[in-house]
């Protein structure tokens, strides 16, 4: 089956769909981690999982195609999709944003190498090393958090699980449809230890409740839903090269809102994962590339 042509108009809406959810859900982090001291960074977890389940059920109607089965299918995409979240904010409570989001974005490239043979794929994961090296780095007496470094590494196992997992389910059910069941799984994996403790601090505490549905937006819904619908007019690759642009944002969003601002060798590092990636993308690989009707997204 021929891929549909489509003007240049709306493949410049698609690009504008894409960096637009990737700033949104850059943005929703920041706006996570200043809530973090009133709700914690699992707290912020159950209740952006809880919310964004919520919107997206509604927005894709997704009780129709509730059973055993499809939650069965589901469920190992839900509880890597919480995983990476969960590590995530953990992670994002001891290391800047910029910094979070380049660890966590190796996930995917070690992913991508493991199922590639390519001579250059040597010198993207050289790029990739030098790239942590310069984030990872200290800074004057300033060592780099171990702790918070784990949880980004962690985060990224959980990406590339939820990667394979997404695969595992392409085809086989709508791509709305799997992410909004898969979030329901994850909110409700979360719902008890996470959710429920931040619930009853947000009764005393309505406003920064408010704002954190204003997180579940940005950080999940939104992205989904429009991502989702870019990718129906972008290929693979451009999408992949796009999502390589995810670190650059999260330094972007955590510049401006949370003053976080890198210092030039740590942007160098930020710079060498990116360029990885769309090494990794643009490369040229073999013909036999099948390309998943799938969820994709992280976090």
């Amino acid at each position: 089956m021929s891929r549909p042509i489509f003007s240049v108009k709306e493949r410049l809406s698609a690009l504008l769909q894409v960096v637009g959810g990737m700033l949104f859900l850059q943005f929703g982090s920041s706006y996570a981690k200043m809530l973090f001291p009133t709700f914690g960074a699992a707290g912020m977890v159950g209740l952006r999982t809880f919310f964004a389940a919520i919107m997206l059920m509604l927005f894709f109607r997704s009780w129709h195609n509730l059973s055993r089965r499809v939650l069965l299918l589901v469920l190992p995409y839900g509880l890597s999709l919480a995983a990476m979240n969960y590590f995530f904010y953990l992670s994002l409570g001891r290391l800047p944003l910029g910094t979070t989001v380049a660890l966590e974005f190796t996930g995917p490239l070690v992913l991508s190498f493991i199922h590639t043979r390519r001579w250059s794929d040597v010198v993207w994961t050289s790029l990739t090393v030098l790239g942590l090296v310069l984030l990872l780095r200290p800074e004057s007496a300033v060592r780099p958090d171990l702790i918070g470094i784990l949880f980004a590494l962690l985060a990224a196992v959980c990406w590339a699980l939820y990667i394979i997992f997404a695969r595992n389910i392409a085809g086989k059910l709508p791509s709305g449809q799997a992410c909004s069941l898969g979030m329901l799984c994850g909110g409700a994996a979360v719902f008890v230890p996470c959710t429920i403790p931040a619930l009853w601090v947000g009764v005393h505490a309505p406003l920064l409740l408010g704002l954190s549905v204003v997180v579940a937006l940005c950080s999940s819904a939104l992205p989904y839903t429009l991502e989702m619908s870019a990718m129906q007019k972008l290929s693979a690759r451009e999408f992949g090269v796009l999502c390589s642009l995810e670190p650059v944002s999260a330094a972007l969003a955590g510049a401006i809102l949370l003053h976080e601002i890198p210092s030039l060798l740590r942007l160098c590092g930020i710079f060498c994962v990116v360029l990885a990636s769309l090494g990794t993308v643009l490369m040229p690989q073999g013909s036999n590339t099948t390309v998943p009707d799938g969820p994709t997204l992280p976090e």
